[in-house]
Parts: structure tokens; C-alpha cells; sequence
């Protein structure tokens, strides 16, 4: 997915970010549901990711990285770092540093959403509007691109739908259409912070509020007809809240970061000063690439050192490479962690499994699962280079700030890279971690 179009001010640096995550993690998973395998390879190299983290730093992309790499069975990650928190400054990151993780947030939101489904509260091909009883008569825009003109939809918004981006919602971030205008002025713009907010928009409304606003406006698309990017996993966290009688924070606290010992995770930083810096390389008015980096907030203005408004299962989310490898780890063990059934194996498998309506695909042959991309087909080449590309069965997503997620069912591994550049299509790091990986997976 190419970067919009458009001016990058502030607001559309969240634009430019969000598009690249989504069309640039390397993680691309599977087109059968098969059995997560137990076999034990080789240890895992990981010569060319430390030297990928490395030269990032040296080359001045980024002033830190940490990688944390998981093999199935116990947990005993091991992690990668290189460099500092921040351009000019003398703290160390580590295992423990706070990164922004954006859409990252996404994987973890659909989990908790399927954790539901396994329990019985919910139901894969329910409609929505049965816990969500505003959106029982929605309207789909006849032209989104002209105006909000709309006719009645055809078919009912699924929890299918939610989690894998076919229920015809938008992002603000996506353009500058009368819809997306439309978000904006009601503040439907989750993942942001109001430090982003533009002259005109409207503030960030709570979770429950959004969702009443989304009900009001028309579709972009007919729900279950085609992947778009959007805020159905903000919706979905909403689903969950209105579910339970609870808030986001509480319900993933509850579900899955107790559970997994992720204690430093969450919608804002407890520790503030554990949070790396976060950097732009393009300039806001003309969205040309620089040479040079700037801050992306100044600190008293970041929205993730304080409870936000809107807690966005999207976006939202901040967690440390520590924290998301407990994630990973679990999500590679088909639901188990630490000897602790978190998510049942039938659930883990449909998670990781192709979720998409039938007859549809994600950036063309490849498929969607519970809130990540999944590879359809086996990439895997080699040329003068190396080894590169991806085999099937492979899960995960990215942040708009350079974060990566990977669970490999076949190579049995999980990468969480942990770094902070917008927008991410800056640098290559989706494609070259791809590589990086490829090569210490090859060399076992």
C-alpha cells in the first residue's frame, strides 16, 4: 500500500504512517489451517538482525533499536539492542524501553476479541448490531469520493468484519473525502493524539461515543466486499467494552497482559521516562523526504504519558520488546504461555487461520487473519544476495512508527522489533528485518 497522496502536516503524518503499516511488515501468513508445529530446529541465528540494528543505528536512521527474537516451548527470548532512546542522548535502550507501537496495537485488540469468541460471548459471523444495537441500519455511501449521498446496506456489519478490516468503515488518515472530513470534525481520528489535531477537527471523543458517531455516518464500502483500512479494531474494542461493562484498559488487563506478565503495556506510559523518543523524516507541509530527523511531539505534548480520552485498540497501545515477546511467544505456542492455556488451541489455530470473506484478498494474494496479515503462498528465493522471502504460515503486522511483529510457523520463530522513525516508509526496515531473518533462519 503506497503512502496517500497528500500533504504530511501533523494530522497526515498519522496518515502516512498508518498506510505504511499496513502494506510494509514482512510478516505474511497462511493459506490452510494447519497444525502449529512442535519441531525443534536449530537454534536461531541472529548475526544479521544484530548487524541490520546495528548499521540502522550507525547510519544515524534511528538513535535505538531492540529486537527480541522467541522459539517455541519455554520462554527465553533472546533480545537484540543497539544504540540510545534518543538522538543525542546517553540512555541505553533495552528490553524494557517504552516504544509507541501504533497499529501493533491491532494483533493484540483481535486476540482479545477471540478469546471472547472461544468463551461463547461471541460468534465469528455474528452481526455486531446485536451487542452494538446502533449499527443495525447502516447506509453505505453510493460515491464516498463526491459526497455522503448513501443507500442501505445489504448486509449486516460481522465480528468477522471487524477483525480483518472488511466492515466498510475508513480512516480520517485515508484521504480527504467528504467521509473522511466527516471523521475529523467528530473527532473520529483513534491512534491520534491531540497533539495531532488540526485547525477544524473535532476533539477525541471516549470509545463508546466514537462508535455512536461511526453509527450516524454512511459506509465507505458494503460490509464483507473488499479489504479497507480502518477503524474496525477500535470498533471491536468497543464491541468488547459494551460485552463486558468494562473499559478497553481494563478488559486487555483482565485478558490477556495479566496473564501474560506484560506489566509495562498499555494506552499510556506509566513511566514516562522509560519512553524512547519518536522521530520524523519528512517535512509537514510538502511530505518530502529529509535528511534529518525531528521530533515528531515535544514531550509535554505527547498523548502517551497520560490516560487518553479514547482508548484505541487500533492504535493506541505502548508496550516494551520485553512485554510484546510474551505476546509473540504465545501466539507462536497456538495460545500457551508459560505452561498457562491463555487462548484455547482451536481458537489459536482460527486466529492465525485465513479470516477474510471468501473470494476476497489483502494487497492481492495474500490473506487476513485475527487483526494480521497472513501469507497465501510460500515467497521464499535466493539469489546472489542470500535467502529472502517468507514461507507460508506466517502471521503479523506493523506500527506506524517502524515497529514490527512475526510469528513464523514453519522457520518456528517470533521477531518484535522495537524502534521509533515516521513516516515508516522512510527506510526499507520491514523489507531489510525481512532478509535479516531469512539469512539467520537459512544458516541454522
Amino acid at each position: 500500500m503506497d503512502l496517500p497522496a497528500v500533504a504530511l502536516d501533523r494530522r497526515n503524518l498519522l496518515g502516512a504512517l498508518a498506510a505504511a503499516a499496513a502494506g510494509s511488515a514482512m510478516a505474511r501468513p497462511a493459506m490452510a489451517q494447519i497444525g502449529l508445529g512442535r519441531r525443534q530446529p536449530a537454534p536461531l541465528r541472529h548475526d544479521a538482525v544484530q548487524s541490520l540494528i546495528d548499521a540502522y543505528v550507525k547510519e544515524g536512521r534511528v538513535p535505538g533499536a531492540v529486537v527480541a527474537l522467541v522459539e517455541p516451548g519455554a520462554h527465553r527470548p533472546v533480545f537484540l539492542t543497539a544504540g540510545v532512546t534518543q538522538f543525542g542522548g546517553s540512555e541505553t535502550v533495552s528490553p524494557d524501553t517504552l516504544w509507541r507501537i501504533y497499529s501493533m496495537s491491532k494483533p493484540i485488540t483481535a486476540w482479545a476479541v477471540m478469546q471472547r469468541v472461544a468463551a461463547g460471548d461471541l460468534r465469528l459471523d455474528q452481526p455486531i448490531a446485536e451487542i452494538l444495537p446502533e449499527f443495525a441500519r447502516m447506509s453505505v455511501a453510493i460515491d464516498p469520493t463526491k459526497g455522503l449521498e448513501a443507500r442501505p446496506t445489504d448486509r449486516p456489519i460481522t465480528v468477522r468484519h471487524l477483525l480483518t478490516h472488511t466492515a466498510g468503515f475508513t480512516y480520517a488518515i485515508n484521504g480527504n473525502g467528504p467521509l473522511e472530513r466527516e471523521y475529523r470534525r467528530l473527532g473520529i481520528q483513534p491512534g491520534s493524539v491531540p497533539g495531532f489535531l488540526q485547525p477544524g477537527d473535532g476533539p477525541l471523543p471516549d470509545l463508546q461515543a466514537m462508535t455512536a458517531y461511526l453509527a450516524g455516518l454512511p459506509l465507505a464500502l458494503e460490509p464483507g466486499t473488499a479489504w479497507k483500512y480502518s477503524v474496525s479494531l477500535d470498533v471491536a474494542g468497543a464491541l468488547l467494552e459494551r460485552l463486558t461493562g468494562q473499559t478497553l484498559d481494563r478488559i486487555l488487563d483482565q485478558q490477556l497482559f495479566s496473564p501474560l506478565g506484560m506489566a509495562s503495556s498499555g494506552f499510556w506510559a506509566r513511566d514516562a521516562s522509560r519512553l524512547a523518543a519518536n522521530y520524523f523524516w519528512a517535512d509537514l507541509e510538502t511530505g518530502k523526504p529529509t535528511g534529518t530527523p525531528t521530533p515528531v511531539m515535544p514531550r509535554e505534548k505527547d498523548g502517551f504519558i497520560s490516560r487518553p480520552t479514547l482508548l484505541s485498540g487500533g492504535g493506541g497501545l505502548v508496550s516494551s520488546a520485553r512485554d510484546y515477546a510474551r505476546f509473540a511467544q504465545m501466539v507462536l505456542d497456538g495460545g500457551e504461555f508459560g505452561g498457562r492455556r491463555v487462548v484455547p488451541p482451536g481458537t489459536a489455530q482460527l486466529a492465525l487461520s485465513n479470516l477474510l470473506p471468501p473470494g476476497l484478498f489483502f494487497e492481492g494474494r495474500q490473506g487476513y487473519g485475527a487483526g494480521g496479515r497472513l501469507t497465501l503462498f510460500d515467497t521464499r528465493s535466493r539469489d546472489a544476495s542470500g535467502p529472502n522471502g517468507s514461507p507460508a504460515l506466517s502471521y503479523g503486522w506493523s506500527g506506524a512508527a517502524g515497529t514490527l511483529f512475526l510469528v513464523d510457523r514453519v522457520r518456528q520463530f517470533a521477531m518484535v522489533a522495537m524502534l521509533q522513525f515516521m513516516p515508516s516508509a522512510r527506510f526499507p526496515f520491514g523489507t531489510d528485518m525481512g532478509v535479516a531473518l531469512a539469512r539467520d533462519a537459512d544458516g541454522r
